[in-house]
């Protein structure tokens, strides 16, 4: 099947073509934002490179970065509330928020015994947390038989918790608890000259296990700590301790409250600021969602962010899928991959990316690593916002030529659909001009178009026109000549002619008959044309009309029967031309008589169907052939054999304009079978 393209339907497949100004801009907006983000990414490079200058100046003057990475480190991240010391570690504890890491405490006094039959060995674990005040300590144990210090017995073996601190200056306090029994706990320092005392926390025992919670003073135990837990199972005294020496004690590092005030001068949106010591632990940290947080809150709440389809559009061109994924580089206080701080990365984090860069700074001899992870949160905002007023604006373009276009397209269609029914009207079925449409007065193709139409159509009425009135031009004319060939050819006949010579007279006088029936046929049409304007209509009875007409047939044709069906209850009452009317079914019986075989019936049948008549006429002669039937009602068309008999194919042609001066309709069809035709004629009752 052809398939085929209006005007307008071409005009948007071309206008489409517009669809490479988004693509165009989305590019444009592509490029921009990679010359961006290496530029943002060599401006973070030197604002880096000027904060580590900085920070290895506060890392030489700060004791904090002087730390015994042989001895092993404990870490305490920082916590920003006081904490309640009550031994609970379930949801409403303190802890579940702080992100710390369980360290292990190791029974050094104590082989295990591996027999099947022994219970199984306990195991010490604790964790800390720090403000610029307090060291929080909590230390679990596995399930055991609790043996509290009795003070009316101080010999008797009994459960003990001891701890070594250092502070900054080299201070070496040792602290002591003795529980007497479940609940609050004082801690004393032994380590002064008079032993102190002070409520350290809680030592609790519940579900068969330890929970010991408590604090000392940060600035006692700011650069080492230690622990010896005794626990008196079995009878057996088990130390469970950091180091099986006497100096137990390894050194803590913390999240320093100072330097993550000094990493907050760096800070920018999408910017997060990591501190990391040899060990790869945090000594600071400032990370950018709790400023973007803090930005959200303090920023208008009326501003509205990019689309969705803005961001669909970012995340599909400028979200690459090469990049290998982003994971949180910390756990539990400590950088997970150590190999990502060897160069600078990119990473993707659906719907943005990060960007990964890190500097060394060597500070009292020891490495640290100043870790800086940017996002593209606020190039995405930046490019979201431009891409969406670039695509706003692109889109509005586009709407506004696709609008125009198809509007013109929509003029050109309506100015030649208009046109075309305009000429489709002037000019009916059979070729003749019923009025010449007005031209265009517009100075353009479809104008001149439109007038060069006009004057064809003009033309055309003048042939037309010339065509028409031809037949009766050339009868009135040839009538004359013919009539005097006609009187000489008689007067010679009434001669004295040798035999040769009449033989040639009677051809003669032949030919001028035929020739004279001939421009009679010519006139014949013309005139019935001119009649109509005198045809005098009345309201008949068509039944009745058509029974006398029959009666009339019968008489003139005795060689043939014809036959009348109708509905005798009926009621076929009908405004028409009686007298061509009848001259229709003369053409019409004509031709059935000249066709059909003698004997054989010619019928009449009439029906009534809504507000139409129906008269159909039907005889057993030979089918017409296919190819002929469309212009059966033509003028100049016979569909006779040839004979001696002149015949121009008006009968009809005159049965059509009969017809349709009555405004009905008449056509022919073949019977089934081998033979037998049917001429079908719809009259509209009322005119």
């Amino acid at each position: 099947m052809k398939i085929r393209f209006s005007l307008k339907t071409q005009l948007l497949l071309v206008a489409s073509l517009m669809l490479l100004l988004p693509w165009a801009g989305c590019q444009s907006v592509s490029i921009l934002e990679t010359s961006l983000r290496q530029s943002h990414s060599q401006l973070l490079d030197v604002q880096m490179t000027a904060a580590t200058q900085q920070l290895k100046h506060t890392l030489n003057q700060s004791p904090h970065s002087i730390f015994h990475t042989h001895q092993g480190n404990y870490y305490a991240p920082l916590t920003d509330s006081k904490m309640l010391l009550d031994g609970f570690d379930g949801e409403e504890s303190d802890w579940k928020n702080i992100t710390t890491p369980w360290f292990q405490l190791n029974n050094y006094d104590h082989v295990a015994n591996l027999s099947a039959e022994a219970k199984p060995a306990t195991t010490v674990k604790f964790r800390l947390a720090a403000n610029n005040r307090l060291l929080y300590i909590f230390i679990q144990t596995s399930a055991l038989t609790p043996h509290y210090y009795n003070p009316m017995q101080p010999q008797r073996a009994a459960d003990q918790l001891n701890i070594r601190s250092i502070n900054n200056t080299g201070l070496v306090s040792h602290w002591q608890i003795n529980p007497q029994g479940s609940g609050r706990v004082e801690i004393r320092n032994t380590s002064q000259t008079m032993t102190t005392r002070r409520d350290a926390g809680t030592w609790l025992w519940r579900d068969g296990h330890y929970n010991i919670e408590i604090a000392i003073p940060i600035d006692l135990a700011s650069n080492a700590i230690g622990f010896d837990l005794i626990l008196n199972d079995s009878q057996i005294n088990q130390h469970f301790k950091s180091k099986p020496t006497t100096t137990y004690e390894r050194s803590l590092v913390r999240e320093e409250l100072d330097l993550n005030h000094q990493l907050a001068n760096y800070l920018q949106p999408g910017l997060s600021l990591y501190l990391l010591n040899s060990q790869y632990w945090l000594v600071g940290q400032q990370n950018a969602d709790q400023l973007m947080n803090d930005s959200d809150d303090n920023s208008n709440s009326d501003q509205t962010g990019p689309s969705w389809l803005t961001n669909a559009i970012y995340n599909r061109l400028f979200t690459s899928n090469s990049l290998p994924y982003w994971r949180e580089p910390t756990s539990l206080g400590r950088w997970i991959s150590p190999p990502q701080l060897e160069q600078t990365t990119w990473y993707q984090d659906s719907p943005i990316n990060k960007q990964l860069h890190s500097k060394v700074i060597i500070a009292n001899g020891q490495q640290f690593y100043l870790v800086a992870v940017q996002d593209s949160r606020q190039s995405l905002l930046s490019a979201s916002k431009a891409l969406n007023q670039l695509l706003i604006l692109l889109f509005t373009i586009i709407a506004v030529i696709v609008t125009g276009l198809f509007a013109f397209a929509s003029s050109l269609s309506w100015r030649i659909v208009r046109m075309k029914k305009n000429y489709r009207a002037a000019i009916d079925s059979d070729g003749k001009i019923m009025a010449v449409p007005a031209a265009s007065r517009l100075p353009d193709e479809l104008g001149d178009l439109s007038r060069v139409m006009q004057q064809l159509t003009i033309n055309q009425g003048k042939y037309t026109d010339y065509l028409a009135t031809l037949a009766d031009k050339l009868s009135h004319e040839l009538k004359t000549p013919v009539a005097v060939i006609r009187t000489s050819l008689e007067n010679l006949e009434l001669s004295d002619l040798d035999p040769e010579a009449t033989k040639y007279l009677t051809r003669a006088m032949q030919g001028t008959n035929r020739l004279s029936q001939t421009l009679n046929a010519l006139s014949e049409a013309n005139k019935l044309e001119q009649s109509f304007e005198y045809a005098q209509w009345q309201v008949v009875p068509f039944d009745d009309m058509l029974e006398e007409v029959t009666e009339a047939y019968r008489q003139i044709y005795s060689h043939h029967q014809f036959q009348f069906e109708y509905d005798h209850n009926d009621d076929y009452t009908i405004n028409l031309a009686p007298e061509l009317i009848v001259q229709l079914l003369d053409k019409l019986i004509s031709n059935a008589v000249d066709y059909a075989p003698v004997g054989q019936p010619i019928r009449f049948k009439l029906n009534k169907i809504n507000t139409q008549l129906q008269l159909s006429v039907e005889n057993q002669g030979p089918h017409f052939s296919s190819d002929n039937i469309p212009q059966l009602f033509d003028s100049m068309v016979s569909n006779r054999q040839q004979s001696d008999t002149p015949h121009l194919g008006l009968g009809l042609h005159i049965v059509k304009l009969i017809s349709d001066f009555h405004h009905g309709n008449i056509k022919a069809r073949n019977l089934p079978g081998d033979k037998g035709v049917i001429f079908e004629l719809l009259l509209p009752i009322d005119k």
